[in-house]
């Protein structure tokens, strides 16, 4: 096995298949080598595992096995992205992510420059890295990036805030607000990009939050669901910052993220 991702970046998404191939597209010239981990067993989930066997037999007569790769019970393959053709080929296989069996017949991703690894993605995770120090100017480590067109951002994975109050320990690092009880036995993570408020306290030392709710549809399944979401989905309404200045830090730093997000103001 390679050396490992040096993840400073990850993005941060609404739907997938699309944003990943914009990633892509910005990465591409930054490397040599596209490594695909793909899992046949799952050529026949419905509703799109037709789709993705017919696209896999186009275009694996024209990838390259790396038998001593194989991991996690995928096979590996290889493909070059100096080539117009090695890129088509890397594209359609990204775009096959759109769809459920898609995303995990293309079961992993990894982008290579030489031996050094730029990216890395796990499509059913909606899960992408990659290594801003290994890139051109266009990214800079620590640095939000926004992705033009795309309900999407690149979000630093460094911790950018982190304190203790009312008993809990409170962080603000990638694309989530963490929060962990002082004996460290609970501990959640939310996605700020379901974040659609945050005003300041009284006395400017705290934050008020309101959420997204989900779309969920209204039926008996959607009830069922929203209310099995109210049981286990409960993002803090209240985050104490201690002092002013780290409420209006935190409040700048999440602005940030969604103005690249998809533009949105708290």
């Amino acid at each position: 096995m390679g050396s490992e991702l040096t993840r400073t970046h990850t993005l941060e998404c609404d739907r997938f298949a699309d944003e990943f191939s914009s990633v892509v597209e910005l990465v591409l010239p930054e490397t040599t080598t596209a490594r695909l981990y793909i899992d046949e067993a799952e050529l026949g989930m419905d509703p799109d595992g037709g789709a993705c066997r017919r696209a896999w037999g186009a275009i694996r007569p024209h990838l390259d096995r790396v038998p001593g790769a194989d991991r996690n019970g995928t096979v590996a393959w290889t493909c070059p992205t100096t080539t117009e053709q090695g890129r088509e080929h890397l594209f359609d296989l990204i775009a096959l992510t759109d769809g459920v069996a898609g995303a995990h017949f293309v079961f992993r991703v990894e982008l290579h420059r030489t031996d050094a690894p730029v990216l890395e993605s796990i499509p059913h995770h909606s899960a992408v890295g990659l290594d801003a120090t290994l890139l051109g100017e266009w990214i800079r480590s620590g640095e939000i990036v926004d992705l033009p067109g795309e309900t999407a951002c690149l979000v630093p994975t460094e911790t950018k805030f982190e304190w203790t109050a009312e008993q809990r320990r409170w962080r603000i690092a990638g694309g989530s607000l963490c929060v962990e009880t002082i004996d460290s036995r609970k501990a959640s993570c939310y996605g700020l990009t379901n974040l659609r408020q945050a005003r300041k306290s009284d006395d400017g030392t705290g934050l008020g939050l309101a959420w997204e709710p989900d779309d969920l549809p209204d039926d008996a399944i959607g009830r069922v669901l929203s209310w099995t979401m109210d049981k286990l989905y409960t993002p803090p309404t209240a985050v104490p910052c201690e002092t002013a200045a780290r409420a209006t830090a935190v409040r700048a730093h999440v602005q940030e993220i969604l103005e690249a997000y998809d533009g949105r103001e708290l």
